[in-house]
């Protein structure tokens, strides 16, 4: 792996770790999807790296909601 892999990949990966943690910010969501097709668009990343973190953001932002919804739901009168 390259260096440039490697700063891609902890860039992408901390901003993941947030977003795991519990951070449902509409900010995060954007430096994370910044942080994703910059490290494409410059090479450190190839497509089906940044496919299967599109993917996984896709999956964690659904999930996000999904819980929010239920929150929602469970609050009503």
């Amino acid at each position: 792996m390259s260096r440039q892999h490697d700063v891609a990949l902890g860039m992408i990966d901390s901003r993941f770790a947030l977003l795991l943690d519990g951070n449902t910010s509409a900010q995060l969501h954007a430096e994370t999807s910044m942080a994703i097709e910059m490290a494409h668009a410059l090479g450190a990343i190839d497509i089906s790296e940044h496919q299967h973190y599109v993917a996984r953001q896709d999956r964690i932002l659904d999930r996000q909601h999904q819980d929010l919804m239920q929150k929602l739901e469970a609050s009503r009168p």
